[in-house]
């Protein structure tokens, strides 16, 4: 991991305690010691992703308790044994279809919509491959999550990409494209075995 990385780990880190402070502080002095420290965590992050942050776009919106988030991500199978893999836009690497949780409906829900939405491809679940921690294969993402992956089969709709997704396509489950990172090739990998027990990170 690149120092600046550990460093915006770090400064989200630092800003969510913050945070979370403040929520419950009750003094003064409690009050001034976390708010500066949210400012120490925001220059933090500045110095890192060089950017300007300002009330209408702050570097961390969502910053609160410091927990993992919770990702739902499918790997669709259609009759020939190919798998869906999308190229995602913010990055250009091939994953498996998914994103965050939303509040309100089941993982196994999420999957299925994000599938629709980021591929035009519909799905049946059949199992769940497992829940695989994202700082367990070296991720650099800003979040530490979970995924929640299941496998599917392909019951209708055609290939579609979108604006998250400029490439949707159905490739051979044992010969991956090389720019896939080492979390998605084995949440594929577990996903095209033939097992039924699910794997947990």
């Amino acid at each position: 991991m690149l120092p600046s990385e550990q460093l915006r780990f770090w400064a989200h880190e630092l800003a969510a305690m913050a945070t979370t402070g403040l929520e419950f502080a009750t003094n003064d002095y409690d009050r001034d010691r976390f708010q500066r420290m949210s400012a120490i965590a925001r220059d933090l992050a500045a110095m890192t992703i060089d950017a300007r942050f300002t009330p209408e776009r702050p570097y961390l919106p969502d910053l609160g308790v410091v927990s993992p988030k919770v990702g739902c991500s499918v790997a669709a199978f259609d009759e020939g044994g190919r798998v869906v893999l999308i190229k995602r836009a913010d990055n250009g690497r091939w994953a498996l279809p998914g994103g965050y949780a939303e509040v309100g409906s089941p993982p196994s829900a999420n999957a299925l919509r994000e599938l629709h939405e980021e591929t035009g491809f519909a799905a049946a679940l059949e199992r769940l491959v497992g829940v695989y921690d994202n700082r367990a294969f070296a991720s650099t993402a800003a979040y530490q999550f979970y995924i929640c992956v299941f496998r599917a089969r392909i019951t209708g709709g055609a290939a579609r990409p979108s604006v998250e997704t400029p490439e949707v396509v159905l490739v051979e489950p044992d010969a991956p494209p090389e720019n896939m990172s080492a979390l998605q090739r084995a949440m594929l990998r577990d996903a095209a075995a033939d097992r039924c027990e699910a794997v947990y990170q």
